[in-house]
Parts: C-alpha cells; sequence; structure tokens
C-alpha cells in the first residue's frame, strides 16, 4: 500500500466500501489541519468583543440620556412645587394678595406677606439652574395671581418656562 492511500484509508473499513471521491481517484482531498485552522477562534473572539464593546456603549449612550431626561423632570417638578408653594399662601392670606407680588408694586400692609414674597423669589432662583425670572402678578381687576418661572436646562441650555395661575377672592 502507498502512503497516500494509507491516509486515506480507514482500518475499519473494507475496500468495497470505500465509495467517496477522494477513495474513487486514489487520491486524498486535503483536510483541514490543525495549522489551517489557527486564528479563526482569536478572530471569532475579537469580532465577538467588537460586538460587545459597541453594545456596551450604545447602553453607556442610553443611559447619559435616560439621566439628561430625569435631570429635567427634577426641575420642572421643583418648579411646579415653588409656584404652588406661593399661590397657596396667597389664598390663605387673601387679604394681603396684593403684597405677594413679586416684584413688589404698590403698597403692602403687611410686612410678613412681603418678606414671605421676598424669600420665595430668592429661593425660586437658587432652586432653578441658571434660573433667569422668578415673578408673581396679581390682576387687580379678575383677581387673578399668575407665578411666573423661568430657568435654562443644565444639559440641553433650553429656556423653559411654567406659568401657573389661580383665582384670589
Amino acid at each position: 500500500m502507498t502512503r497516500a492511500s494509507s491516509q486515506c484509508s480507514s482500518p475499519r473499513l473494507s475496500s468495497p466500501q470505500r465509495t467517496s471521491p477522494q477513495h474513487a481517484t486514489g487520491r486524498c482531498a486535503r483536510r483541514p489541519t490543525a495549522l489551517r485552522q489557527r486564528g479563526f477562534s482569536l478572530l471569532d473572539g475579537l469580532v465577538g468583543m467588537t460586538l460587545m464593546a459597541v453594545g456596551l456603549l450604545g447602553l453607556a449612550r442610553l443611559e447619559s440620556g435616560l439621566i439628561a431626561q430625569s435631570t429635567e423632570a427634577q426641575n420642572r417638578l421643583a418648579a411646579a412645587q415653588l409656584s404652588d408653594q406661593l399661590l397657596s399662601t396667597v389664598l390663605v392670606d387673601v387679604g394681603n394678595a396684593t403684597c405677594y407680588t413679586v416684584p413688589a408694586t404698590g403698597s403692602c400692609g403687611s410686612d410678613t406677606a412681603k418678606s414671605t414674597a421676598t424669600a420665595w423669589r430668592s429661593q425660586a432662583l437658587a432652586a432653578l439652574p441658571g434660573a433667569t425670572a422668578a415673578s408673581a402678578v396679581l390682576n387687580t381687576t379678575t383677581q387673578r395671581m399668575t407665578v411666573t418661572l423661568q430657568w435654562t436646562g443644565k444639559t440641553t441650555n433650553d429656556t423653559h418656562t411654567l406659568e401657573a395661575a389661580t383665582d384670589v377672592r
């Protein structure tokens, strides 16, 4: 038996059972060897790591966007609470409603109401990032108090405005 046929023959098969094309021609087809397969698992690993890295980068970007939106929502909530605080105070002290205008307009008979309005304005400007306006206006004809808060978003640099109003009667 020649060397080529001994490499292709299987000890378990007798010669009539050998019907593969490599045995019919008498030459062995080249089989992939360990030398030819070297590096494929490394390449598969690199492709897998690349896909995972791209996925993790996408996840990190999504997370940063969620944090920015959460910050904006907190600022809107703080603005709503501040406006509600002043409007509720005015509803409790209707007799001194003109004292709660910010900036102060006209005469005020209550120093407590005036100092409460001034303290509210300072608190509103400190609580909101980039706050540019905190005002409260009373329309004496309709007895409607309107509170306006304006601030600039931390991450988006967009200007946000909250306007809340209530009837003071």
